[in-house]
């Protein structure tokens, strides 16, 4: 089987430039073990976080192939423990996740254009939902483009309805794609772009869970299966193949996967699905590792066995040799890019290019500096684009301020939310980027280095770089955005027949600029004039008042924000997802409200409210005028509760709040006393107190997944489904994602079910809604996804919701 350099992805040339890192010795080894041989392993799961980071670490630091890891979907669906993103946001937040995981693993990141719609039960229903054709399509394109020997899947193809759907979809999307990846009749529109490609093998990354138990998988014989040892030490870097791959794992903190480091042998097996079997337990038996050019194979070969550890800069004329015979053989290889990496790690050569800023705009002029630094023992040349030939002298640096017009028209935008997803697809403009995990369209510099007459061109980021007294020199990513954004306070506004006033904030990138501010919306609606404002500086912010009156009952509309200045009209909102543990993400998009006019009454109640894993409902409450205030448990006083007629518990309170534990007795007096206790759905597996309620209930992992799923109502006279507001089924309409999660499975007598469904085929569950009195108040539990109906301004979640929260004193 002939494999050529060609095209598998090719990386912009945006690396050891974008921050001062430490590259030793060993590590740059490690990389030209990597780049000597020219084997590619796909592993292919559903979700981020579902890969094994642990064998990718394994295929890149023991067997130094290229391992790529193909997730059909960015996580959309999923839960955020740390923050409120949900949605498109989620993705951005876990696609980084993953991208630093390769960071740690060397792995690289694929994706398909699957939306994550949320749980799904199985595969049928999920690939009904994707259209499977499509999402296949994308995966044959996947092996296409990365020509993989071998292709792990982490979940097993004949597992429908065992797990999560898109897990086993993804299997069998990897079991019909291994055949028709290397089948000319199979998306011949693709053969434009790709070459046709058969991997030779298929395996199942089993283990333990798909036997049902430990116990049962010590039992099972295991003579078919092929085992690998992921706990090798590695003396040249210090460190074990399990370390690696839990710093790897840790790095998917949304999901709460921060793990404590392993350390030795550990064995993961693999089950051969499709292919010719291994003679031996090795899986790559009888694949060549190596390259049919002899001649690049060669001099790889030569740079590795000539390769100093004490002085890695001897290895300069090997690599401009492979840099050169590659590029002339095959200019668009990926593999220059890595071998130009290489030079830059093993000479010391370092670019940086700042800016204080982190925002620009077109034809704005920026201060920059510049920054070469030439750390190896020899004198380099270089220059800059219409500049004249420099010299840097070893040891030197060449620093420099330069003024910079910013002429990109293109914004900073992921490229898959450069449009709305439809029909659970992200929407992509050019099928050569289909897969990537993201396309990086920065302000960038060219800086040529001329290395033994050897002219290599390099391509350095403008950064934003910072230096924080506590913490040292920081980077993020530099983004040319629009002149002018703004904000709503929340994507959905609920009216109820009378005026509201909503606040816009606009924020500014131009200095002196002036602006004329409208809200346009449907004729159903009245809505206040015009605002002109004045800005002084760039970057700053001011909150505009909008009067809206619905003109009709039942009225609903989009809102939209529109910008005028100096002849242009903006109406973007700019929405940043920033955590230490990734690079700070932007996201350009309409800037839209929907709002609603509803028949909805709302309760005099004061609400507290103590914060679970992150959510928007005390948002959503603001939003139609309510006061809620947000407690702070770790400074806990067990009178504030007097204060307060309703106490809410955000989602997974007592999965990530240890003081649950310490202060749960004060809440349960607090319902005994009269108050009203709301416990929003928990997982079971992580609880930090057993003692959840003040009288006995126990969680399951019962779900309502489809969220057109039919509810019974049990108590039809109960004031839940009467007072104030009347809930008929038609309340149960238009509900997103699902209907809830972790039901309750087992409950005191005083405890009543209110609400009675199930997905298509399964039993009935009553888990869903319960209400007790205890003491001269009450208590709720309940899994109904609250979480995303009310910041998603579902009409019939609100109006429960209301009458919960009506529930304080009444029987």
């Amino acid at each position: 089987m002939i494999k050529n350099f060609l095209g598998i992805f090719l990386l912009i040339s945006l690396f050891s430039s974008a921050q001062s890192v430490s590259n030793s010795s060993s590590e740059i080894y490690d990389d030209l073990l990597r780049l000597q041989n020219n084997t590619t392993v796909m592993y292919l799961a559903a979700h981020p976080d579902d890969e094994n980071t642990r064998v990718i670490s394994w295929l890149t630091h023991e067997k130094h192939v290229d391992a790529v890891y193909l997730s059909l979907t960015r996580g959309d669906g999923g839960q955020n423990l740390i923050g409120t993103e949900k949605g498109e946001l989620l993705g951005l937040l876990r696609t980084q996740e993953l991208l630093e995981a390769r960071k740690m693993d060397k792995g690289r990141q694929w994706f398909t254009r699957a939306l994550d719609f949320g749980y799904s039960k199985t595969a049928t229903e999920t690939l009904k939902f994707w259209d499977k054709q499509k999402i296949l399509a994308d995966v044959v394109w996947a092996i296409r483009k990365n020509k993989p020997e071998i292709i792990i899947t982490r979940f097993d193809p004949n597992s429908n309805g065992e797990t999560h759907g898109h897990h086993t979809a993804s299997a069998i999307l990897a079991m019909e794609a291994f055949d028709l990846a290397g089948d000319p009749k199979a998306f011949p529109e693709q053969l434009k772009y790709v070459n046709v490609w058969q991997p030779q093998r298929l395996f199942h990354n089993t283990s333990w869970w798909f036997y049902g138990s430990k116990e049962k998988f010590e039992e099972a014989e295991k003579g078919k299966l092929y085992t690998i040892n992921v706990g090798n030490y590695y003396p040249i870097l210090g460190i074990s193949n399990n370390e690696i791959s839990s710093k790897a794992r840790s790095k998917h903190a949304c999901q709460g996967f921060g793990m404590a480091l392993e350390r030795g042998n550990d064995t993961e097996y693999l089950k051969l699905l499709k292919g010719d079997a291994p003679k031996s337990n090795d899986i790559f038996d009888g694949i060549n590792l190596k390259s049919d050019n002899k001649t690049v194979q060669n001099l790889l070969d030569k740079t590795v066995s000539e390769f100093k550890f004490d002085n890695p800069q001897s290895s300069l004329n090997n690599l401009l040799a492979i840099y050169n015979t590659i590029k002339k053989e095959n200019p668009t290889d990926f593999k220059i890019e890595k071998v130009k990496d290489l030079i830059l790690k093993t000479q010391g050569i370092y670019f940086e290019w700042t800016a204080e800023a982190a925002f620009g705009t077109i034809d704005e002029e920026i201060n920059t500096k510049l920054e070469i630094t030439n750390r190896s023992n020899t004198t380099v040349k270089y220059y800059l684009a219409g500049n004249t030939e420099q010299e840097i002298l070893p040891g030197e640096s060449s620093k420099s301020a330069q003024k910079f017009t910013i002429k990109d028209s293109k914004f900073s935008n992921p490229y898959w939310l450069q449009n709305l997803p439809k029909n659970n697809l992200y929407v992509v403009n050019s099928p050569d980027e289909i897969g990537q995990a993201e396309i990086l369209n920065p302000v960038k510099k060219t800086i040529t280095l001329n290395l033994n007459s050897t002219k290599i061109d390099f391509d350095v980021p403008l950064q934003q770089k910072t230096v924080n007294p506590s913490i040292g020199e920081l980077y993020e990513p530099f983004y040319n955005i629009p002149a002018f954004t703004a904000n709503f306070e929340q994507e959905n506004f609920i009216f109820s027949n009378q005026p509201k006033q909503i606040t816009v904030e606009v924020e500014s990138f131009v200095a002196n600029s002036t602006a004329n501010i409208s809200l346009k919306g449907s004729k159903d609606w009245k809505i206040s004039a015009p605002q002109d404002i004045q800005f002084k500086e760039i970057g700053e912010k001011k909150k505009l008042i909008f009067t809206v009156e619905p003109l009709s009952k039942n009225a609903s509309s989009t809102l939209e924000t529109i910008i005028e200045s100096n002849g242009k009209t903006y109406n973007q909102s700019l929405n940043i997802v920033e955590y230490p543990h990734i690079d700070r993400q932007i996201w350009l998009k309409n800037s839209q409200a929907k709002i609603q006019n509803l028949d909805l009454k709302i309760p005099a109640v004061k609400i507290a409210y103590i914060k679970g894993s992150g959510d928007d409902v005390p948002a959503s409450l603001r939003a139609i005028g309510m006061k809620v205030e947000e407690l702070d448990i770790k400074n806990w006083n067990a009178n504030i509760l007097k204060n307060y007629d309703v106490l809410i518990l955000g989602i997974r309170t007592f999965n990530v709040n240890p003081e649950m534990n310490l202060i749960n007795r004060d809440l349960w007096k607090f319902v005994e006393d009269g108050g009203l206790i709301i416990n929003q759905y928990n997982t079971n597996n992580s609880l930090l107190t057993k003692d959840i309620a003040p009288f006995g209930l126990s969680l399951g992992r019962s779900r309502i997944s489809e969220e057109d799923a039919k509810l019974k109502i049990l108590v039809p006279d109960s004031p839940i489904f009467n007072s104030p507001n009347k809930i008929t089924d038609k309340d149960f309409e238009a509900w997103v994602q699902e209907r809830g999660l972790y039901f309750a499975n087992s409950w005191d007598k005083n405890l009543i079910p209110y609400l009675e469904g199930n997905d298509l085929g399964e039993t009935p569950n009553q888990g869903i809604l319960l209400s007790g009195k205890y003491g001269k108040g009450t208590y709720v539990y309940t899994g109904l996804s609250f979480f995303r109906e009310l910041p998603a301004g579902i009409p019939g979640a609100y109006k429960l919701f209301m009458n919960i929260l009506a529930l304080e004193n009444k029987n």
